[in-house]
């Protein structure tokens, strides 16, 4: 019997608007640009040209992003950060560590808004009696994606929530499946996990013993991974979860 549903944050509950061609470079730039400015702002000296300065930290985002996703390190942008101010002989305390995440944070978030169907969902998996959980693979500090979900109207659906850079296990690890499993008191086979990526999310959520849901995407190709279903909107959910309740 399923008891719980746990989903992924960015691309799953929530959408953000990507400018341009909608690459990610040009989704991150403007934040990176933004802590450039922010830093030259504070007083602190860089001898870099702006645009030299974004490859440099752009190059560094993309390699941490990869190591962490494969297990290797895990990446926070305060970590990133301070080790891109560290190429220019800077030492940032954590107040300024923080305040230079949310000036790169705030471009990104400018146009964030809640999934179609996101919180009419979540509050019909409440009513059901379905314990809710988020799992999220990010660099940025928990406190902002809690600022960003309250904002959307999500956050007070959300029984406990994990972020990757806060716990140092990043998806596909089993272990913070796992994780979120022990904290809603539910074993892998009376769970349900929902995310946009096949690898991060359906890899991830099979290995840790759980049925999985793909919310179709095209940035994500499916592959050859096999979700137990899929679904182009959050509220065609529900009747796949009556289902398997059953």
């Amino acid at each position: 019997m399923i008891k719980a549903v746990i989903f992924d944050m960015g691309g799953t509950l929530m959408r953000f608007v990507r400018p341009g061609s909608g690459s990610w470079r040009e989704f991150e730039t403007p934040g990176i640009r933004g802590m450039y400015r922010y830093l030259i702002e504070q007083g602190h000296p860089i001898a870099s040209h702006e645009d030299d300065f974004v490859e440099a930290m752009f190059a560094r985002l993309a390699e941490g992003w990869q190591q962490s996703t494969g297990g290797h390190i895990s990446l926070r942008a305060v970590d990133w950060i301070a080790a891109g101010a560290a190429d220019h002989a800077l030492t940032l305390d954590e107040a300024a560590l923080t305040a230079a995440a949310r000036r790169y944070a705030l471009p990104i978030r400018a146009d964030l808004v809640a999934a179609e169907g996101a919180a009419r969902t979540l509050a019909a998996l409440r009513d059901a009696g379905y314990r809710i959980g988020l799992i999220s693979n990010t660099i940025w500090p928990a406190e902002i994606h809690m600022e960003d979900l309250a904002e959307i109207g999500l956050l007070q659906y959300l029984e406990h929530l994990i972020f990757s850079g806060e716990i140092g296990i990043w998806k596909p690890s089993r272990q913070i499946f796992q994780h979120a499993l022990d904290a809603l008191d539910v074993a892998p086979d009376q769970a349900v996990f929902v995310g946009d990526s096949p690898h991060e999310d359906i890899v991830g959520a099979h290995a840790a013993g759980m049925r999985a849901i793909w919310i179709r995407s095209s940035e994500f190709p499916l592959g050859d991974v096999q979700p137990d279903a899929s679904i182009a909107t959050l509220p065609e959910l529900l009747p796949i979860l009556e289902h398997w309740r059953a």
